[in-house]
């Protein structure tokens, strides 16, 4: 009896550690490569690792880039975790919806692995190129009170601590929109023009982010990363760095503005 109250805790330690997994709610001792779901949720996720499109990070064909006559874009170009999969769908929804805010942390270490593919396709060209500040997509306040926060803005503020990269908030929403799930294309575009406008203190943030930086960058571009939870038209992002880029040029420094969003649809 002795033996055994000395070797059970023993056993407890030395057995490899058994936890449910967020996703499906299974018992799992399979560690992965993102803490809190088994590797068969794991083996689920469609990752976007080698976009086709190199302009809006899409993983098939994309017939929005190519299009002539369309609106100017802002942006450079935006790099997404995942494909918009049916069981992704159901795990943003769990997040964004149901308030489960222990989906939080693991979009938040998708995207930071997605951040991190990103850095590394830009650094093949370009050994010094670098974030700046990371800002996320606003949302009403209408929106704001249903669901009691911004998801974009609880995403961005993880990758910023993840990436040790400063957050800001530099943009606001001017105006309501109803839900652009249910919008076509075009009235998504035609709906998300003139819907933000620069933080009432956007170019004194701004010029705080170029004085801090080294003085060897002192002529580079300021690179500003926005996040939103899901690329679909780019309409949105386009939008939001369009009020950035205008910052921009009443400082007279050339800003480079990037996306990064958890789901390309």
């Amino acid at each position: 009896m002795i033996w055994r109250r000395i070797l059970d805790p023993l056993h407890q330690l030395l057995a490899p550690p058994v936890a449910t997994c967020l996703t499906c709610g299974r018992m799992t001792n399979r560690s992965t490569q993102i803490h809190g779901i088994c590797r068969d949720c794991y083996n689920e996720i469609p990752w976007i690792r080698q976009p086709r499109c190199r302009t809006c990070g899409r993983h098939i064909g994309c017939p929005d880039c190519t299009r002539t006559g369309g609106h100017e874009r802002f942006f450079i170009c935006n790099r997404s975790a995942v494909a918009y999969s049916p069981v992704m769908r159901e795990w943003l929804g769990q997040y964004k919806y149901r308030g489960n805010e222990r989906y939080s942390e693991l979009l938040i270490m998708m995207l930071g692995q997605a951040f991190d593919r990103m850095r590394n396709e830009h650094r093949h060209t370009d050994s010094q190129w670098t974030i700046d500040v990371i800002t996320c997509v606003p949302v009403s306040s209408i929106r704001l009170q249903e669901r009691g926060f911004n998801q974009a803005e609880v995403l961005a503020i993880g990758v910023a601590g993840l990436s040790q990269i400063p957050f800001r908030r530099l943009i606001i929403r001017e105006r309501h929109t109803d839900k652009q799930s249910l919008k076509n294309r075009s009235d998504r575009i035609r709906d998300m023009m003139n819907t933000f406008e620069g933080d009432p203190d956007i170019i004194n943030s701004i010029r705080n982010i170029l004085e801090s930086r080294h003085r060897s960058r002192v002529n580079s571009p300021l690179r500003i990363l926005v996040i939103d939870d899901i690329y679909t038209t780019g309409s949105t992002i386009n939008s939001c760095a369009r009020v950035l880029w205008g910052a921009g040029e009443v400082i007279g420094h050339l800003l480079e503005i990037y996306s990064l969003t958890w789901a390309r649809s």
